[in-house]
């Protein structure tokens, strides 16, 4: 008998999509599977499902078994009509009772944990989270900005406060949490711990528009001193600040943000003590964001808001805006002198 190769490929997929989901995370690989909880929220959630999950495994043995017993212990074996069974009113209450039973201890396993993986525990930060296309922005309690990586302290509760700026967006880390929608207008609450320093990684699971993939999300959970340090704004040991943020300097150089989703111009050039700024012609929001981190960003820049630079030391700087990243929307800046 031959066989169609292609039809027997077809015929594995469930098979090797089933093996693949099972096929243990390698050391190269990013780890964002919800199963493998980091957190009290996240772990929360974990225990309610494998309570579901075995359930509903124990579930299918049963009626899988009964449905295989009944096909080979009643079937046809010649043309007799079989006798007729008009109910049994024991296995009629009995299928029924036990479904309702099934039923009703999931509804109270899960309404008895919606609270405490809805609010949680008394916060001890609280930081402002908006979702804009096509990045997070964050806000922490001393008014100092993040763009796409949040920073938290370990082993503490926070309490996200979550919106948007456009469409509907969907904050998930699955490793520390449960997903927070982001509407336009309002603000919806959550909350996440980290039980260990790391780094876990999250994404917009709401369809945002055009470059929803690129919505990614990274959380460092760092200990005390160092999510002080990153409070304060301290540079990385060894680092030495390249410029500060000034306001309502001359500006030696302009950079234009543009509906284009492009600086204009991509490239411009300084003096060491000049001023640079950027100011947003367009409609949608953009930020400044340098790849050394020596020099501060801006934050949030809507239409008409301005940022000034004063650099201090040369070199050649690249930035981009976060939003935009995935659009290609970078630039430099040669500082020369000093």
């Amino acid at each position: 008998m031959s066989v169609n190769p292609r039809r027997l490929l077809l015929g594995m997929l469930p098979a090797l999509g089933v093996v693949a989901g099972l096929a243990p995370v390698s050391a190269a690989a990013v780890n964002v599977s919800p199963l493998d909880c980091a957190g009290p929220n996240a772990c929360d959630i974990v225990s309610v499902y494998t309570t579901i999950f075995w359930i509903a495994m124990v579930v299918l043995v049963v009626v899988g078994g009964l449905i295989v017993f009944a096909a080979l212990r009643f079937r046809r074996r010649d043309d007799r009509e079989p006798s007729q069974i008009h109910g049994n009113t024991r296995l009629e209450l009995v299928w029924t009772a036990v479904p309702l039973l099934i039923v009703s201890f999931l509804f109270l396993r899960t309404t008895l944990r919606m609270d405490y993986v809805r609010n949680g525990p008394p916060p001890q930060q609280t930081i402002q989270v908006t979702g804009i296309q096509w990045a997070w922005s964050f806000k922490y309690p001393n008014g100092k900005t993040s763009f796409a990586t949040l920073t938290i302290p370990a082993g503490q509760v926070v309490r996200l406060q979550v919106t948007s700026k456009d469409v509907l967006h969907s904050f998930w880390v699955p490793r520390l949490g449960g997903q927070i929608y982001a509407k336009p207008g309002y603000q919806n609450s959550g909350w996440i711990e980290a039980s260990q320093p790391g780094t876990y990684y999250g994404q917009c699971n709401e369809l945002c528009g055009l470059s929803h993939w690129a919505m990614t999300l990274q959380v460092d959970a760092v200990s005390q001193t160092q999510y002080q340090a990153f409070l304060s704004g301290a540079l990385p040991p060894g680092t030495t600040a390249a410029g500060e943020k000034v306001s309502g300097a001359a500006a030696a150089a302009k950079v234009n943000e543009t509906d284009e989703l492009k600086f204009q111009p991509t490239t411009a050039s300084a003096k060491v003590g000049d001023v640079v700024e950027w100011i947003n012609t367009g409609t949608a929001v953009h930020n400044v964001i340098f790849d050394n981190r020596a020099v501060p960003g801006s934050e949030s820049m809507n239409e008409g808001d301005t940022f000034e630079i004063k650099f201090t030391k040369p070199g050649t700087y690249s930035y981009l805006c976060k939003f935009h990243e995935a659009n290609n929307m970078r630039g430099t800046i040669t500082v020369t002198g000093g």
